[in-house]
């Protein structure tokens, strides 16, 4: 993969389909948006932001996951501290939290929840592992999703509960 494919354009999200395509191992993609379009709808949670540069729904057997990914496309080395900062905001909220960036620091692969995604080769080096999410966190960025995507399927807001879409 090309190191000039860029993820962002005057501070909005781009290329994202890229991303999503890497991390389908989660199962069939469902939804997304990205900072931009999510921004009015968090920036009143008391002053945090649960937002990623993507949030995504991917559904697999009869649940639907929401995943938070953060990109930092910059030639800078992203250090522990800074995984360690977005992994305790996004584990109230997603069930699993990649961050994607062109260059980890040697320590970084060794946090044990995070997934990381290399820009440079698109792929994903560290999987994501279950984040037990906050049932009322998630469920509230699960609304606010669905209000800025004009997707028509019921999305399961409770993160432990499944669809019935298998007896239909």
């Amino acid at each position: 993969m090309e190191e000039n494919i860029r993820f962002y354009n005057f501070s909005r999200t781009t290329n994202e389909q890229l991303i999503l395509n890497i991390i389908e191992n989660h199962g069939e993609y469902v939804l997304h948006a990205t900072e931009a379009v999510l921004a009015r709808h968090f920036m009143d949670w008391d002053g945090v932001c649960y937002l990623a540069d993507i949030l995504t729904i991917f559904r697999k057997n009869n649940r639907d996951f929401l995943i938070g990914i953060e990109i930092k496309d910059w030639k800078h080395t992203v250090h522990p501290k800074l995984c360690w900062r977005y992994l305790k905001t996004y584990r109230k909220s997603c069930e699993y939290f990649y961050l994607a960036a062109r260059k980890f620091s040697q320590v970084a692969p060794e946090i044990k929840e995070i997934g990381l995604i290399n820009l440079n080769t698109m792929k994903i080096i560290k999987r994501a592992e279950y984040l037990f999410p906050t049932k009322e966190f998630r469920a509230g960025v699960v609304r606010g999703l669905k209000r800025c995507t004009s997707y028509k399927r019921d999305i399961i807001e409770d993160p432990y509960q499944m669809s019935l879409d298998m007896y239909l």
